[in-house]
């Protein structure tokens, strides 16, 4: 049995075991190992110019829009809204600038109780005071004929505060005395023809080519006597 064993470690040891020797070596960045320099600069190519490059018209993704859409048609009011109108609910239109000129207390007067018979079927009193409106059906339509009539809108906020017909009177009254300026510009001056009575203020009108001469000629027959005289 030794000497077996004997022999097996002598074949054991007479065997040529190659070992593999480390050395040192340059290590190359991932990059240029998985795609070289070369690959590298073909994909820089490719990305600079890929706008450039033939692509399949099968395969182009399109984007429709309104000009593109093979459905598009452009519109045509005669022809997309033959019958298409505005109605205009107002009687008359009062611009916002023209309302202080148009009415009065005494004018808005005669429109609210014209406006309080064809609502209610009745005659008005004058007695505002004692019309209520808190009923909101009712307050809705009177409202909206009073409009009708005047020919203006009324604030929302005027006509929300309004429980009687006399408050509602008296905000209108306020409204068609307030002087009006312009909603672009909140700070313009608005002035009306009474701002100028002062003997130091006038408006400067422009007199035409006639007027002007004959105003001169008139001048100049007035210093031909004084100078006479």
């Amino acid at each position: 049995m030794s000497a077996l064993l004997f022999r097996q470690a002598r074949h054991i040891a007479s065997r040529h075991i190659a070992i593999r020797s480390f050395s040192q070596s340059v290590q190359r960045p991932f990059i240029s190992n998985f795609f070289g320099s070369k690959q590298l600069k073909q994909r820089e190519d490719i990305i600079k110019n890929q706008d450039n490059y033939e692509t399949d018209q099968d395969s182009k993704i399109v984007i429709l829009n309104e000009e593109n859409s093979p459905e598009y048609k452009p519109f045509s009011p005669s022809e997309d809204m033959p019958d298409f109108q505005v109605s205009q609910w107002k009687n008359h239109i009062v611009r916002s600038k023209d309302i202080e000129n148009t009415y009065s207390p005494e004018s808005l007067q005669n429109v609210i109780n014209k406006t309080y018979q064809e609502v209610n079927g009745s005659e008005l009193n004058g007695d505002y005071s004692s019309i209520s409106l808190n009923d909101l059906e009712f307050r809705f339509k009177f409202s909206k004929h009073l409009q009708q009539n005047l020919g203006f809108d009324i604030n929302d906020h005027v006509l929300t505060k309004s429980h009687t017909l006399e408050a509602l009177y008296n905000e209108l009254c306020d409204v068609i005395s307030t002087r009006w300026t312009d909603e672009r510009n909140p700070n313009a001056i608005v002035l009306r023809r009474e701002d100028f009575t002062s003997p130091n203020i006038y408006l400067n009108e422009e007199l035409s080519k006639e007027e002007q001469e004959r105003v001169y000629n008139e001048l100049l027959e007035k210093a031909k006597e004084a100078s006479l005289s």
